[in-house]
């Protein structure tokens, strides 16, 4: 069956009473609620997995069977995860001696970074940072952001830059460093020699595999970060519940996570032609999750050919927007509520008592029951909401979590047959920026 076929499909089946789905782990529990998707629906999303081995791609991608197809390349991150191979493992430790010597001879660390180099190490830093370390990110090329920062004797610097070549990230660190701070250095790269050229002491730059993409180097050292905040322990407990989550995702259709998120994005995107997903975090420390989770989908799934060199005669990745709950509610959601474009929705949260909480789990029900005024003014829209429930905040639960989006937005892929660990059209932007200069 190919993928144009099971969405005819989709259009043949009336999906007028939605089946609710519940799945969990010992960290998450995810409950898709009202969505136009019933239980003939996901068998026929079973069945097409079966006939087109979606779980067997996954797990080859996950063992390292050549996946980026237009690179020719493994995707590496998983090995960070799984623990098994020397090489990586090695990488793990070397991030965990740097990390606990910045930690003690520094009280400021500056990273010099971008992409994906920073928005997993940033928000490693908004959820784990108890203000004992100063971390500050600097990211691009615009002298405002860095005007007032000066080197001071107690500032670790890091360029963490997975080609050691990005031209922002390195200009960034001239402009404020100059050639005078070497010694207090460090580098995090896939390119060792382009780091000693660039005059990083040896014993200063941390490795890691060259085929570990850069959305997905959380898991490698680049999550210098995490060692820092949390210590050897909470890096691997990162990195443990990653894994559980993985594993989690290698089951069978029926009871995997990241398939059952993956069924729910290709009915909106590709049966019900909505064209964005919307994600809401409710805690204060997850408020920039959206920038790691719409980095991680578009430059993935912002594909229009496949793996046959053709391109594509269906949508393919939605665009992801959204923010930080509370605030959120006194800005976009009077548009989500009364407008007439609807979307693809995730609500996110740990669970407590607080208000916050509170507020997500209202927002749902008003979100999926709507309101009974007579007044049309005040009718609002009913639509299906996922809400996705932490245990906690947590390295093991936030594992977890990334692996999770990560995972859903590989299996979309796998469903659209394109490469989601290339991104060419990032790459054609570098080479116009070089022109320019």
């Amino acid at each position: 069956m190919k993928f144009n076929s099971l969405i005819q499909s989709l259009e043949e089946i009336t999906a007028s009473n939605s089946s609710d789905k519940q799945l969990s782990t010992d960290a998450i529990t995810i409950d898709q609620i009202s969505h136009p998707i019933n239980n003939d629906r996901r068998e026929l999303f079973y069945k097409y997995a079966e006939a087109n081995e979606v779980i067997q791609k996954f797990k080859n991608i996950v063992i390292g069977e050549i996946s980026n197809f237009t690179e020719k390349k493994s995707v590496a991150h998983f090995e960070y995860k799984r623990g098994i191979k020397k090489d990586f493992l090695e990488d793990q430790m070397q991030i965990l001696s740097v990390g606990d010597k910045i930690r003690k001879n520094f009280k400021r660390v500056i990273i010099f970074s971008i992409g994906g180099s920073n928005l997993g190490p940033a928000l490693m830093n908004d959820i784990f940072n108890k203000y004992d370390l100063d971390i500050i990110f600097i990211t691009g090329s615009d002298p405002d952001e860095y005007s007032n920062i000066k080197i001071e004797d107690d500032d670790a610097l890091v360029i963490s830059s997975k080609s050691f070549g990005t031209l922002e990230t390195l200009s960034s660190y001239k402009d404020v460093c100059g050639n005078d701070f070497y010694p207090k250095t460090f580098a995090i790269t896939a390119n060792k020699s382009k780091a000693l050229d660039f005059g990083v002491f040896e014993e200063n730059i941390v490795s890691f595999n060259p085929s570990t993409g850069g959305r997905f180097s959380i898991w490698s050292p680049i999550n210098l970060v995490l060692s820092l905040l949390e210590g050897e322990k909470g890096y691997k407990d990162f990195l443990k519940g990653g894994k559980e989550m993985d594993d989690a995702c290698l089951k069978s259709p029926e009871d995997n996570p990241a398939f059952q998120l993956s069924v729910q994005d290709i009915i909106y995107n590709n049966l019900l032609n909505m064209e964005t997903t919307l994600v809401v975090n409710y805690d204060y420390k997850l408020r920039n999750f959206i920038n790691f989770a719409q980095q991680v989908e578009m430059e993935s799934n912002g594909k229009s050919i496949d793996s046959n060199n053709d391109k594509v005669d269906y949508q393919t990745g939605s665009i992801i927007w959204g923010g930080y709950g509370p605030e959120s509610q006194h800005s976009f959601f009077q548009h989500v509520f009364q407008g007439t474009k609807q979307s693809n929705k995730y609500f996110i949260c740990s669970k407590s008592n607080k208000l916050n909480f509170k507020q997500m789990i209202s927002q749902i029900e008003s979100l999926v029951h709507g309101n009974e005024d007579n007044d049309v003014h005040k009718k609002t829209n009913i639509s299906g909401v996922t809400k996705i429930e932490l245990k906690d905040l947590s390295p093991y639960s936030i594992g977890q979590l990334l692996s999770l989006w990560e995972n859903k937005t590989i299996f979309n892929s796998i469903f659209w047959d394109t490469n989601a660990f290339d991104q060419w059209g990032i790459e054609l932007g570098k080479i116009n920026t070089q022109k320019q200069l």
